[in-house]
């Protein structure tokens, strides 16, 4: 047979499981060694096919009427270029395991979400997984098997804001098993299903979004830097208000100092007043003792005489 012929020959087989329809493809090289695409995805797989949606999407701004293909052959790509095991996927492969992925998982939110609306008493949050774990085992007929997805999409916006979008109306049926649940079944055609699995906003929606989250951006900017300039004059004007308290501070202790400055100099000045009166009061006495009265007449001489006297009755006194 030719090599080229080897190439491009697959042989496919189809294996039913519980979920979809899959299509094992055996791809044979030119050396003669089988490349096999099975069906069975392992969890690391499938987590690099969950890490891989989670970090691409449409580019709106360039136009919404892109293929939806175009969008799986970029998950393809990093999932090729992610992936650290020799097994090949093609993007339709990918983009139907996504589809069982999505699927059982909406219906496990939609689970849990009905457990956690009834506020069972004692419940903590692993017995609220478990419980909603029993209610997709009874409902769906079978286990969920997807936690591995499930925790790493549980609270990733981008899983948040598609729950969001796919969340249906409740309809008024006795026979609705999951009112909270995405109900998309088995047997619906899965490209009409995977077709609403992205969809992107138009360009002029998606620029007014950007336009809307700059001018954000930039009002948060400036009320921040208003906030910083308003935090800053507070600072300065605190700091000024402690040096005048400082200022005021000095002031009156130089006030208090010149004050008992003052009242020191008036006390000097009272005793050098009191030394100075008792100097010229014994200048005078010594006068006074010194004085010839004998040629004075004799009222002034008995006056001279009572005041000698009395200096000496002073002095003795003193003594």
């Amino acid at each position: 047979m030719d090599p080229s012929t080897h190439r491009d020959a697959y042989f496919t087989n189809l294996l039913n499981n519980n979920d979809f329809l899959m299509i094992e493809v055996i791809e044979i090289e030119p050396s003669g060694r089988k490349i096999q695409r099975g069906n069975n995805f392992s969890n690391e797989e499938d987590l690099l096919l969950v890490e891989g949606w989670l970090e691409t999407s449409l580019d709106a701004v360039q136009g919404k009427d892109q293929k939806h293909t175009m969008l799986w052959k970029r998950i393809h790509k990093y999932f090729e270029e992610n992936k650290k095991f020799d097994r090949l996927r093609n993007y339709t492969s990918l983009m139907n395991r996504w589809s069982t992925i999505q699927q059982a998982t909406n219906k496990f939110c939609g689970y849990l979400a009905q457990v956690e609306g009834m506020h069972p008493s004692g419940f903590n949050e692993q017995d609220k997984i478990g419980k909603a774990k029993v209610m997709f085992l009874e409902l769906e007929k079978k286990s969920f098997n997807f936690d591995h997805c499930w925790r790493v999409l549980r609270f990733h916006p981008k899983w948040v804001e598609h729950m969001d979008m796919v969340k249906p109306k409740k309809k008024p049926s006795s026979h609705d098993s999951t009112p909270n649940s995405i109900n998309l079944g088995e047997d619906e055609d899965f490209h009409v299903a995977s077709s609403n699995l992205e969809r992107p906003i138009g360009r002029k929606a998606e620029k007014e979004k950007r336009k809307r989250k700059e001018m954000t951006n930039s009002d948060s900017l400036v009320v921040l830097n208003e906030m910083a300039e308003i935090r800053k004059s507070k600072l300065v004007l605190m700091q000024e208000a402690r040096d005048h308290d400082n200022k005021m501070l000095c002031l009156r202790q130089e006030e208090v100092s010149l004050k008992q400055d003052e009242l020191r100099i008036q006390k000097e000045k009272v005793l050098l007043q009191q030394v100075k009166t008792r100097l010229e009061e014994k200048k005078e006495d010594e006068r006074i003792m010194t004085l010839n009265t004998s040629a004075m007449p004799p009222m002034l001489q008995q006056y001279y005489l009572q005041r000698q006297m009395e200096i000496l009755a002073s002095r003795a006194g003193k003594n």
